[in-house]
């Protein structure tokens, strides 16, 4: 089973999925729409680190979009078109857990004999905090989960990353990291987007064949959905800005 732990943040990170193929029942939890918060425009360029840092460092960053104190519900921000593109015929489970109006996380689950998929949409709406604003405090979260995801920090034993990158056109900042279960013969992409103070963080998971010699979701498949999916709820903060 493979299981991708992250330390305590200011809003709690998802850890890595359940190991596809696993026999599990996926409890839907019905959960009503958090209002969009309206967006609060503040002029940060002070509040915000310095991007004199390189690429590696600090994937793609622009000064734009306003901060929120709430974000929308997750299950209902991803497009359901690219929820079953990404995982046709999956089972939708809302995480309760924790949540809070700065905290939305839904998940997809599709647990078949040869094929699985998993997608998982997290939000988080970052407070300010020692005199630094949500946006600064946000860039250095995701700039830390970065250095962290990139090395394959918490990964399990069999689990190796394969590709990582920074992206562009996907919310201020964003990058992609691609990681394979030899053991669980599973292929996982994780995208994550910082929009102002919210990041938005898609887990996106699978294998085929599992009932034979079973095949990881290639790097192209997975980065591709997760950017997909990270690009929809982008559009759709963008929109409610």
């Amino acid at each position: 089973m493979s299981v991708h732990r992250h330390a305590a943040r200011p809003a709690r990170r998802r850890g890595r999925f359940v190991a596809a193929g696993c026999a599990a029942a996926v409890l839907v939890v019905a959960l009503g729409a958090i209002a969009w918060g309206s967006g609060i425009g503040r002029d940060r360029a002070s509040a915000v680190p310095s991007r004199a840092a390189s690429a590696e460092n600090s994937p793609m960053s622009t000064l734009q979009g306003s901060e929120r104190e709430v974000v929308p519900s997750a299950c209902d921000t991803l497009g359901k078109s690219v929820a079953d593109k990404l995982a046709p015929g999956a089972d939708r489970s809302a995480t309760v857990a924790n949540q809070s109006d700065q905290h939305s996380e839904c998940s997809w689950g599709l647990y078949g004999a040869s094929r699985s998929r998993q997608l998982n949409v997290e939000l988080r709406a970052i407070g300010a905090g020692d005199g630094t604003s949500g946006t600064g405090v946000a860039t250095k979260t995701f700039e830390d989960e970065w250095r962290s995801d990139r090395a394959g920090n918490d990964l399990a034993d069999s689990a190796k990353v394969r590709d990582s990158r920074g992206v562009t056109g996907v919310g201020e900042q964003a990058y992609v990291v691609y990681t394979v279960d030899s053991g669980a013969r599973v292929g996982e992409a994780i995208a994550n987007a910082r929009l102002a103070n919210v990041l938005i963080t898609v887990h996106y998971s699978g294998g085929d064949h599992r009932d034979t010699k079973g095949t990881p979701l290639s790097s192209g498949a997975a980065t591709d959905g997760a950017l997909l999916a990270a690009r929809d709820v982008v559009s759709k903060l963008e929109s409610h800005s």
